[in-house]
């Protein structure tokens, strides 16, 4: 299984050492101008193909 990472590890490490100061300022500053960081939702169906998505067919034969 994957490691989650949270949206502030994830915004730290973009930043070189891995800065939490700088991911904290920048979640600050979005929360400031309304903005919400969410976490995605984890689809089952992934793994699905897409041909079991689409609509069904009805035959008129």
């Amino acid at each position: 299984m994957a490691r989650k990472f949270t949206a502030r590890e994830v915004i730290a490490r973009s930043y070189p050492s891995w800065d939490y100061a700088m991911a904290d300022r920048l979640i600050a500053w979005l929360d400031h101008c309304g903005y919400e960081i969410v976490e995605k939702k984890q689809e089952h169906d992934a793994a699905a193909s897409p041909a079991d998505q689409l609509e069904p067919m009805i035959s008129a034969c």
